[in-house]
């Protein structure tokens, strides 16, 4: 995909004689954004599907949808986002499919006390000290997910391994291939600082022969001795 122009969180461009700024603001997903600038006086803050709401029923908190898929852990998504607006304190917000909200202040302090009540009704669902771990699908992932290689080839995966806890944690983490895949390694053992993300690469080979078709590894994960099993995995495109 081509891209004419690529904005930074914080950049600014005019558009028909309007200033616009370019704001990251997750929520829904963690790849949301805000286009916030001056229309005709108002500060006017256009928010993509994170917030839909009649900003003057006080029964609307404003959230559209958790949807953990969407690598939206709270306090990086609707949290953050919630938070952002209230400093912005726009006149308007434009939601995604043309859903306008007129002065929103009061409808942005419900959005966020939804955002933190929701966040702790995960923490008391959660059977993990940090609730991340049984919500967010992503700690243990691989990039790209999908891969393709033809027989006898071989490629390359960059496995990201997240800590959410305030200490380090150690990691192990099996490769399970099925027949015709090789990696290495095909164990990853090592150690996470506190709140931080290391990345491992791993060499892929699919052997001669091997038929075409779609092949899964899976990734056994072991964290600070604890077996969590094959949460994870990634996909293998076998081509001739």
């Amino acid at each position: 995909m081509k891209f004419d122009r690529t904005f930074k969180s914080g950049e600014s461009f005019t558009w028909e004689g309007n200033r616009f700024t370019v704001d990251w603001m997750p929520g829904q997903t963690e790849f949301g954004c805000c286009v916030r600038g001056k229309i005709d006086g108002k500060l006017v803050a256009f928010t993509g599907d994170n917030i839909f709401a009649n900003a003057a029923d006080p029964a609307q908190d404003g959230h559209e949808a958790v949807v953990a898929h969407n690598s939206a852990i709270f306090e990086e998504g609707y949290i953050y986002g919630a938070e952002y607006l209230q400093k912005l304190q726009p006149d308007l917000i434009v939601g995604g499919h043309s859903f306008v909200m007129d002065r929103p202040k009061q409808l942005i302090e419900r959005y966020h006390d939804w955002a933190v009540r929701i966040r702790d009704a995960y923490r008391g669902l959660s059977a993990e000290q940090n609730y991340e771990y049984m919500f967010d699908p992503y700690w243990v992932r691989a990039d790209p997910y999908r891969v393709t290689c033809k027989s006898g080839g071989e490629a390359e995966v960059t496995l990201y391994i997240r800590n959410f806890k305030p200490q380090a944690q150690k990691h192990r983490i099996e490769l399970h291939t099925p027949e015709g895949i090789v990696v290495e390694p095909s164990v990853v053992d090592g150690q996470v600082n506190a709140k931080a993300i290391v990345t491992v690469p791993v060499r892929m080979m699919v052997q001669s022969g091997s038929k075409d078709g779609i092949r899964l590894v899976a990734m056994d994960i072991t964290l600070d001795g604890k077996r969590y099993g094959e949460l994870f995995d990634f996909v293998v495109n076998v081509m001739r």
